[in-house]
């Protein structure tokens, strides 16, 4: 798979797409994003290290202006590779195990 590079090259920014199932939400070059995961809030920026995490509660997103957009969640999943972040909503996961050790 092909990264779509920075137009500006600006290292300070990074793309970013938001999609439901319906198709793109958002789309832009931001500096930075929050999201909370199983340990907690969490940001994303520019450079970032390749990650995958499951994501919930809210997604804030911080332009280049530091301009804030806010996205109310329940589940999604977050992958960030070579300063491209994809953000998948409504992704379902399990919470428990039963005692057979399967997930329910």
């Amino acid at each position: 798979m092909k990264y779509k590079s920075l137009k500006s090259m600006n290292t300070d920014v990074f793309n970013l797409i938001v999609l439901s199932r319906d198709g793109i939400v958002f789309e832009d070059s931001v500096s930075s994003i929050s999201s909370y995961n199983a340990t907690g809030r969490f940001d994303v920026l520019a450079q970032h290290a390749n990650f995958i995490s499951l994501i919930n509660k809210e997604i804030i997103v911080r332009d280049k202006n530091q301009k804030e957009t806010k996205f109310e969640i329940t589940n999604a999943l977050i992958k960030v590779i070579q300063n491209n972040v994809k953000i998948y909503l409504g992704i379902d996961w399990f919470t428990n195990v039963n005692k057979q050790g399967t997930l329910s």
